[in-house]
């Protein structure tokens, strides 16, 4: 009876939104939640958020708006039409070396799934390395997107001037496997599921994959954090207990993606239009990330150091400025999101 008891509690607690289960109100009734491509997997615990109502639980009406790329999504909040935004960390670093105060408040990833690859057909015609790339195009989810940093990073890197190749916005989806696959693309910067349905075809040959621990201290020599949630400093010192409310249903998102046994549970959550048409290339697709996703919301404490020294080989503004690490990540809410949930609020 006491574990009965214990389950219909749990249960009631689910349906009370989270502020009247302990947390403070929060400030904000409505927001508007930017995501640059919501069905890759990089934001796939912000999609397990929505779907087990962890976000509706916040009290907060949210309306996600979905754009092909993390610089679309940020362009949003820095136009005022978006609240906050589930994108990458690095963009917090870029925009204060453009002056503004945008901040990280939890993290969605640990390693940032993004893979780097040459098509096939290009492969085959002789196209083997970066430098066999000037000239080319490059397809990423957006420009200014955090696959369009991918690529700058690694063709500086092979010593491949930004002048000397052509990026072209493919989207993080089925738009960006036809663009392989009509060959409007010689290479492709993207993120999973497209990735892995790309590779099971024999379509693309990878050059650079960081969905592992091992993959992205091979590229980056170091962590390099990568989807979280966002906003302006403004907005986050003006609505503390929207911003704990967003926090807390993430970090329960990312504990409920931690305690599956099975992928094909995380699977079965997921909408179908997500599958790309074939679900068991999909599953293959999630266990491939699985190992990217942050366990507990917090911030790895040697990455943001690691993204600056990244950001800075490429783009000379960051490189000039005096990015005040500090500055671009908030760490107070998933310390009390955790605490929360340890306690059973």
């Amino acid at each position: 009876m006491r574990r009965i008891g214990c389950v219909l509690l749990a249960v009631l607690l689910a349906a009370v939104p989270l502020w009247a289960q302990g947390a403070g109100r929060p400030e904000r009734s409505k927001l508007v939640l930017a995501v640059g491509g919501k069905e890759a997997l990089v934001y796939l615990p912000l999609t397990v958020a929505e779907r087990l109502g962890y976000l509706r639980q916040t009290g907060i009406e949210i309306d996600i708006q979905n754009f092909a790329g993390g610089g679309q999504a940020l362009r949003a909040l820095i136009g005022g039409s978006a609240d906050v935004v589930s994108g990458f960390y690095d963009h917090t670093i870029q925009m204060q070396a453009q002056g503004r105060d945008i901040r990280c408040f939890v993290m969605q990833q640990r390693y940032p799934g993004l893979v780097f690859a040459i098509a096939r057909w290009a492969y085959d015609a002789g196209v083997r390395t970066y430098a066999d790339l000037r000239g080319k195009k490059i397809g990423v989810t957006a420009p200014g997107s955090s696959t369009h940093f991918f690529t700058n990073f690694l063709m500086t890197r092979a010593g491949v001037p930004l002048t000397e190749f052509a990026v072209v916005g493919v989207g993080p989806g089925a738009t960006a496997v036809a663009a392989v696959r009509n060959r409007q693309v010689e290479a492709l910067s993207n993120v999973d599921p497209t990735i892995t349905l790309l590779e099971s075809s024999n379509e693309i040959v990878v050059l650079a994959d960081t969905r592992s621990t091992n993959g992205t201290l091979r590229v980056f020599g170091g962590p390099y954090p990568a989807a979280c949630l966002y906003a302006t400093g403004e907005f986050i010192d003006r609505n503390p207990n929207t911003v704990q409310a967003l926090t807390t249903a993430m970090v329960r998102a990312l504990r409920w993606i931690r305690a599956r046994k099975s992928v094909e549970e995380i699977v079965n959550l997921m909408p179908e239009e997500y599958y790309q048409g074939n679900r068991a290339l999909y599953a293959k697709a999630v266990a491939n990330m699985l190992p990217s996703y942050s366990p507990d919301g917090r911030m790895l404490e040697a990455g943001p150091a690691n993204v600056l020294r990244v950001l800075a080989q490429f783009d000379p503004q960051v490189a000039r400025a005096r990015i005040d690490l500090g500055k671009t990540y908030e760490t107070r809410f998933v310390e009390v999101a955790l605490r929360q949930l340890r306690s059973g609020q």
